[in-house]
């Protein structure tokens, strides 16, 4: 019998990523997610950031987060870094630990 890894999902700013790398990052998180022992869900995209704290996508995965009760999220490098008030809810509301990966 197999065993069940830990949930985790994963997130991509589409404003730093191409349509033709889209299938590519989403392959890195999911090659990453194993690396770590986790099990990849979705993969939750960003549009272009508007005004306002929280991005829209950003708060559907933390509900997500919450609700399944998952134990991390994975991002490439540079997709969370600079949004330290994200990071940080993801982190107290959801206790979820955040890889930024690549």
């Amino acid at each position: 019998m197999t065993a069940l890894l830990p949930l985790a999902y994963g997130y991509l700013r589409d404003d730093l990523i191409g349509d033709r790398d889209r299938d590519s990052g989403e392959d890195m998180l999911r090659a990453a997610a194993r690396s770590l022992g986790y099990e990849l869900g979705t993969v939750f995209h960003e549009p272009p950031p508007e005004t306002g704290l929280l991005p829209p996508v950003f708060v559907d995965l933390l509900q997500e987060c919450r609700r399944a009760a998952a134990h991390a999220v994975i991002t490439l490098q540079g997709h969370m870094s600079n949004m330290s008030v994200p990071r940080m809810v993801l982190q107290a509301r959801a206790e979820v630990v955040v890889h930024e990966v690549g």
